[in-house]
């Protein structure tokens, strides 16, 4: 599978950008006290403000979608070592790195306890009935991309038998989770993983739809995004989405929904018969940073912070705002070209070894 699909890499940058301007938002209001122009933006229950969360959902989806294209055909064992190899070089390394700040930080104050270690080095967010998130806030989702690629390593390695297995595994546990409340189901069946799903399933049926479903889709999710802003998603855009699993599937449904639509949209509509322009280019390498971007705005937004916080420098709160997502896409692109990249060609195979790699997602 070698496509390279620009509309998905722009929508992972949006993605990202939502999800930096939310927590831009909350730096502005929360701890700076000041107002912006999105701030006033209340709608019924829902508000624009804390709208960009739903960039986390649509990353789940796209990442369900992106690891089921570039593993086609790959079956057995060493297929599936080789592919939990890949997505751990991809997601781990930089991750580390960049919650070692954080990590030292806690460690001098006294407050990096077992649960946080385990959320951040052992992707293991729930020692008890209630999330506990890793010292780099946005680790949470790595979380859960990681039980994801646990389970679909599982079923590379086992075969299409071994997968469906694995899904109706996942729907008891979802299913108990609703009436029984402990860590493994908080955990192993949240509501959220149904998003990875969603991809996967776009992954195999959108080369066989009418390509006009493409435009279709983009709209019903226009809709279902503007349905939530209009009649309220209180609760689901922040950590009782995760220990809620109830909530949790209001979140699949008020956003995931959507964001599969928005996802198989913008693939079905893509025309992968012409050569990418200047603008698909960047929103690839955009795209490509996405990752970085989103685990440095929290470093860049906590830098920040103390800036205005001390009163060196006096902004309106839409200024801070946009200096804020600014500076926090160009550490990301930063990170990406500087950091992320050098540590992945340092962990990739030798080509003598690479018989079974494929295009990074």
């Amino acid at each position: 599978m070698g496509e390279r699909f620009y509309g998905v890499q722009a929508l992972r940058f949006a993605a990202a950008t939502a999800v930096v301007v939310t927590h831009a938002l909350d730096l502005v209001g929360t701890r700076l006290g000041l107002e912006t122009a999105l701030t006033h933006g209340n709608l019924a229950n829902g508000t624009l403000e804390n709208f960009g969360a739903a960039g986390v959902d649509v990353f789940f989806v796209i990442s369900g979608f992106i690891i089921a294209t570039t593993t086609q055909g790959q079956t057995g064992v060493g297929a599936a070592g080789a592919f939990l190899w890949r997505r751990f070089r991809r997601v781990a390394p930089i991750y580390w790195l960049l919650s070692l700040p954080i990590l030292i930080g806690m460690a001098r104050g006294g407050t990096l306890s077992p649960e946080v270690a385990a959320a951040t080095f052992l992707f293991w967010p729930f020692s008890g009935l209630e999330m506990t998130f890793p010292a780099l806030g946005p680790g949470w989702t790595l979380c859960f991309e990681m039980l994801f690629y646990a389970g679909f390593g599982l079923a590379i390695a086992g075969g299409r038998r071994v997968g469906w297995w694995l899904v109706g595994a996942y729907g008891a546990m979802l299913a108990a989770g609703l009436v029984v409340a402990t860590p493994v189901l908080r955990f192993w069946g949240a509501p959220i993983i149904v998003e990875f799903m969603l991809g996967v399933g776009i992954a195999w049926a959108w080369r066989s739809a009418p390509r006009p479903l493409g435009l279709w889709a983009v709209g019903l999710a226009t809709l279902g995004f503007g349905l939530g802003l209009v009649f309220g998603y209180g609760g689901i855009d922040d950590v009782r989405a995760l220990n809620d699993p109830w909530n949790g599937l209001r979140r699949v449904v008020i956003w995931g929904l959507p964001s599969a639509l928005l996802v198989f949209g913008v693939v079905r509509m893509e025309r992968t018969d012409r050569a990418p322009g200047r603008l698909s280019r960047a929103a690839a390498f955009m795209g490509d940073a996405s990752y970085s971007i989103y685990l440095v705005h929290v470093l860049v937004i906590r830098a920040l912070g103390r800036l205005f916080e001390s009163g060196m420098v006096a902004l309106p709160g839409d200024a801070v705002v946009a200096l804020t997502v600014i500076a926090s896409l160009a550490a990301g692109a930063v990170v990406h070209v500087w950091i992320e990249r050098p540590l992945l060609k340092v962990m990739t195979p030798s080509p003598a070894g690479r018989g079974l790699e494929r295009p990074r997602a």
